[in-house]
């Protein structure tokens, strides 16, 4: 297995692009999931599962110590750090899944939940299971082959939606949850193993150990703090409001998730890998971080903005009349991930140059911060919970992209520029497609989405061109170079056949 060169030009770009795909894959076979799971079950039996994914997502979140950030990060020679990367992360996530099965009882008690240990100690399995399948995975995100990630990641979601909705029709309610994420979570691992788990060893090294920990133990601690900051809101509405307003929460929050969350995610895990090789290039670092943000914004920026103008008929037209109460959740939870979307890539450049204790103390204060407002929220709804997330995300966006530009001497102008270029354009799309939105009230939901989308997509791309013309020709330009090379490859296969 070879590492690419130690500084280069990375392809983000490109390598964004086959990792949204596999996101894209994974993630919309999950959705379909949950439109054909909400006719079979009840929103209480949604919430219940999250409840007990939000116990088990803790010990996910540092099962590996860090570790699988820690050899993407490294500049030693893979053959050096991967047996040591595979034992920590194997036994880490074996001990994880040990203390969550010894535990389940206990913590069904305190959330006084005693129907939540089963379901609990089912997902400690996909636990262990999932810790295996660290390092090829990561043997993939360090060589920036995110191709390779399709075959894993799309059939374990394809096997995983087939088992829910096969256990779902048989009258197996919240253990058709549990179980479909054990088996997909098994044939991710495997799959993963056959395509980035080539020569993989198990060793130990103290030196290496040492030199892993001490970056993955920093990663680890931000790690843990952004799990507060993801769950906190679904803790407080779970112990508040009950399951079934957790699961209406729960579904909401799954759209923005696919479409928007899920981008600076699929981003993230690119950008870290390329920021780092240009870790000693300080200036090229700070560019093409910008040029990322920018292509970011112009994507997740009109899909968000777009997802709250359309939230009601398209709550109803997914999941149907009864999730109805969702829809404004929907709106407010959309516009809190475009405002998460303009700073969470901060993360990736704090990590590359070495420096995640700074990303720790921004997300440690943040959730000092908003723990109280959204306990207090959620005795007020769901919608009140979803309006704090957003107020806390504008606020702390604004911070990050602060010490941003003072970490890196980076001018805060020119950073803003890349953002609200594409956000403008974004913004006045909402307005239009609301505008008709007002129209198309009578409308059955279904109908009025058929109007309102196209829409929106006419509208966008005139937008970006008065607002963002450079951002704008690029991206027109690597539409037409990928028509052409589509169409000098089946000239080429036309070609060979006819010799």
């Amino acid at each position: 297995m070879q590492d690419g060169p130690s500084i280069a030009t990375p392809d983000t770009g490109r390598q964004s692009a086959w990792n949204y795909i596999v996101f894209t894959l994974s993630k919309s076979s999950a959705l379909i999931m949950m439109i054909v799971l909400t006719r079979l079950l009840e929103p209480a039996e949604f919430g219940l599962f999250a409840f007990a994914l939000l116990v088990v997502n803790f010990f996910d979140y540092v099962k590996d110590l860090g570790f699988g950030a820690s050899v993407v990060q490294s500049r030693r020679p893979w053959a050096e750090i991967a047996p040591t990367g595979l034992l920590v992360t194997s036994l880490t996530g074996v001990a994880a899944a040990g203390i969550l099965l010894v535990a389940a009882p206990a913590l069904a008690d305190v959330a006084a939940r005693p129907e939540l240990a089963s379901p609990v100690r089912g997902l400690a399995v996909a636990l262990v299971i999932s810790a295996l399948g660290v390092l090829p995975q990561s043997a993939l995100r360090r060589r920036l082959d995110f191709r390779g990630r399709l075959i894993p990641e799309a059939g374990g979601a394809a096997v995983k939606t087939a088992t829910a909705i096969v256990l779902a029709f048989a009258g197996q309610g919240v253990w058709s949850l549990v179980c479909a994420q054990i088996l997909g979570v098994f044939v991710t691992t495997v799959l993963y193993w056959r395509a980035g788990g080539a020569g993989l060893r198990f060793g130990f090294d103290r030196r290496v150990f040492g030199e892993l920990l001490r970056f993955g133990l920093p990663v680890s601690m931000v790690t843990i703090v952004a799990y507060g900051i993801y769950n906190v809101d679904y803790l407080a509405i779970g112990a508040r409001l009950g399951d079934g307003t957790l699961g209406l929460y729960t579904l909401a929050y799954r759209v923005p998730e696919l479409l928007v969350l899920n981008l600076c995610i699929v981003v993230s895990d690119v950008l870290f890998s390329a920021l780092s090789r240009l870790q000693d290039d300080s200036e090229a670092l700070v560019r093409h971080y910008r040029d990322a943000v920018a292509w970011v914004i112009a994507v997740a920026a009109p899909v968000g903005l777009g997802l709250m103008v359309v939230a009601d008929p398209l709550i109803r037209t997914l999941y149907g009349d009864r999730y109805a109460e969702a829809a404004p959740m929907l709106a407010l939870i959309s516009l809190f991930a475009v405002a998460y979307a303009t700073s969470f890539h901060t993360g990736d450049v704090f990590k590359a140059i070495g420096r995640p204790g700074i990303l720790t103390a921004l997300n440690a204060g943040k959730l000092v911060v908003m723990v109280g407002p959204v306990w207090w929220a959620a005795g007020h709804g769901a919608v009140a919970v979803a309006a704090v997330l957003v107020a806390v995300e504008l606020v702390s966006s604004g911070l990050r992209l602060w010490v941003l530009t003072r970490v890196t001497a980076s001018p805060m102008g020119t950073l803003l520029g890349s953002i609200l270029r594409p956000l403008v354009a974004a913004a006045v799309m909402a307005g239009v497609v609301w505008l008709t939105s007002l129209l198309t009230a009578g409308l059955h939901p279904a109908v009025a989405l058929s109007i309102l989308v196209p829409v929106g997509l006419s509208v966008y791309p005139i937008a970006l061109r008065v607002t963002a013309p450079v951002l704008f020709s690029t991206g027109v330009g690597l539409v037409g170079r990928a028509r052409a090379a589509r169409l000098c490859r089946k000239s080429a296969d036309l070609t060979g056949s006819m010799r």
